[in-house]
């Protein structure tokens, strides 16, 4: 099983690279701030992902970052975690909360080295207005106590949508930490369309550039105290330095160590990029892109990998890190 000690000795070795591999467009929520489910369900076949994992293992990868639709509906998703774990990947997961305990024990089995469970809201009703599910959030909150029980690296993650950030982040930071006992994260307010990462919808970019620049200086301020949140500090820094734009901290690495991955296996750069780079399953030769420094956007899932090729230049900002994420070493030791 990959742990973060042997993870550790592999980076020193120049695996550095993150895959955000979206394994289904399959979905068993119709969130409104994401229109995956309008897709055609398609999945990965696991020859295909075995393929793909190989791939990623080849060419110097230490994380990949199983995402959808929702990654647990596929019906390999325990296997090819697995085979990931036993090419010595990282593997990470996002899922929407409904994964049943038997799957989260299997995945736990499998090696999966962390999850997050989506978490929009502390009031079950705006939860299931957002996610147009029923009874999402109690779904969500026995997902996130199991996967505590079972002792798998488990944290609650927010989309910043526009009744969040009107309602006040900090109370469901609170609740996070206080009541559920396990980290807050959350993901920046984007729009994607130009790919097969759709992102969009009402909840996408409706409050304010005030109210967007408020909710994260709450969430600065409250990491800066010793909050359990685990997004990187200097992520949350970087996102007050674009609105008040001021120079970043690091740039994306998209393209070059940070790549987004779907299940036909074409490679983008990012779920903002609409050119794919190339095709892990068909092709006859590939490149990434070289000397990448992207400031167009805040989508996490990119940004904060991108700080692990740099994480040592300059080196104040890896002391920093390391500074104000030790209330969050749960999720890393």
């Amino acid at each position: 099983m990959t742990t973060l000690k042997n993870a550790s000795i592999r980076f020193l070795k120049g695996y550095k690279k993150t895959a955000i591999f979206a394994l289904t467009s399959r979905c068993n929520c119709k969130c409104e701030m994401c229109n995956m489910h309008r897709r055609e369900p398609e999945s990965i076949s696991f020859s295909d992902a075995k393929k793909i994992l190989d791939f990623l293992e080849k060419n110097h990868f230490l994380v990949v970052y199983m995402t959808g639709g929702e990654p647990t509906l596929h019906p390999d998703v325990v296997k090819i975690v697995k085979y990931a774990d036993d090419l010595g990947l990282l593997t990470t997961m996002t899922t929407n909360g409904t994964v049943n305990k038997h799957t989260l024990m299997d995945l736990k089995d499998a090696g999966l080295y962390l999850i997050s469970v989506s978490l929009d809201h502390w009031d079950p009703i705006v939860c299931e207005k957002i996610r147009r599910h029923k009874d999402i959030m109690a779904k969500q909150i026995g997902t996130l106590k199991y996967g505590k029980e079972i002792g798998l690296r488990t944290y609650a993650l927010a989309f910043l949508n526009s009744i969040l950030i009107e309602d006040g982040v900090e109370k469901l930071i609170d609740y996070v930490n206080d009541v559920l006992g396990v980290p807050f994260g959350f993901c920046y307010p984007t729009k994607s369309d130009v790919n097969t990462y759709n992102l969009g919808g009402t909840l996408s970019q409706g409050s304010s550039s005030r109210n967007l620049m408020k909710c994260i200086e709450t969430i600065y301020t409250l990491k800066k105290n010793g909050r359990d949140i685990a997004n990187l500090f200097t992520y949350i820094e970087d996102i007050k330095n674009f609105l008040e734009k001021k120079t970043p901290n690091f740039y994306c690495k998209g393209g070059e160590d940070v790549i987004y991955i779907d299940w036909l296996g074409d490679v983008y750069p990012c779920f903002l990029k609409g050119q794919s780079l190339f095709n892990i399953l068909n092709m006859e030769d590939f490149s990434f892109l070289k000397n990448v420094k992207c400031n167009d956007c805040l989508i996490n899932c990119f940004r904060e990998p991108s700080f692990l090729p740099q994480i040592f230049s300059p080196l104040y900002l890896f002391a920093k890190e390391v500074y104000y994420s030790f209330p969050t070493r749960s999720i890393y030791k």
